[in-house]
């Protein structure tokens, strides 16, 4: 006998999630498919890749069912398991060539579609903002191995320092111009645009 699952909150339909309720699973899908791919699309960029990464957070909803907590926010729930979702796909993206550049086409292709003045000039205005942020030989070690391409080993030669100093500078770079665009540009542009980093 089929129930109309439409009516009930988000607990209810938890709690029967819990017990293995299909339908309470497809009402929960049905509900949060459109947030949800909106949400890692905002992310991902691409919309085959962010479907697929909506289906995945809803096999991994299925699968830990009972653990869910139903007098918590499933809706907030959902979305931090979509947000680590959309991060592991954009560190594997960072490590496709092919797959980045395809990335940052769409991604340059959504900034020129929007109504909004926001360009690619722009977003690479807040990364200029965010290494001339660095204290003075972070920025000069950043732009040495992200701008003119050096190794470790080459900076670590032509700065007298040791490759694990340089390496270290480059972690604390890479986190300092992430916060940067946490505050004021777009984190998948920093996920792509410096991706190896």
């Amino acid at each position: 006998m089929m129930f109309n699952y439409d009516k009930y909150d988000d607990a209810a339909l938890v709690g029967l999630l819990r017990e293995g309720n299909t339908e309470a699973f497809i009402e929960l899908y049905n509900r949060y498919h459109p947030g949800i791919y909106k949400y890692i699309c905002s992310f991902i960029k691409v919309p085959e890749m962010a479907e697929d990464l909506v289906q995945d957070v809803f096999l991994k909803i299925w699968s830990i069912r009972e653990k869910i907590n139903p007098t918590l926010s499933f809706q907030a729930y959902l979305y931090r398991i979509s947000r680590n979702q959309a991060f592991k796909a954009l560190k594997k993206i960072a490590a496709d060539k092919d797959m980045r550049l395809r990335i940052l086409l769409e991604f340059h292709q959504a900034i020129e579609g929007t109504d909004s003045k926001t360009s690619w000039d722009q977003y690479e205005s807040i990364l200029r903002s965010a290494i001339n942020e660095l204290p003075a030989q972070r920025q000069k070690i950043f732009r040495l191995c992200r701008e003119e391409g050096k190794t470790y080993k080459e900076v670590s030669y032509e700065l007298n320092i040791s490759p694990n100093t340089v390496k270290e500078h480059m972690v604390l770079a890479t986190r300092s111009i992430r916060e940067y665009f946490y505050r004021y540009g777009d984190i998948t542009f920093f996920a792509i645009f410096m991706a190896g980093f």
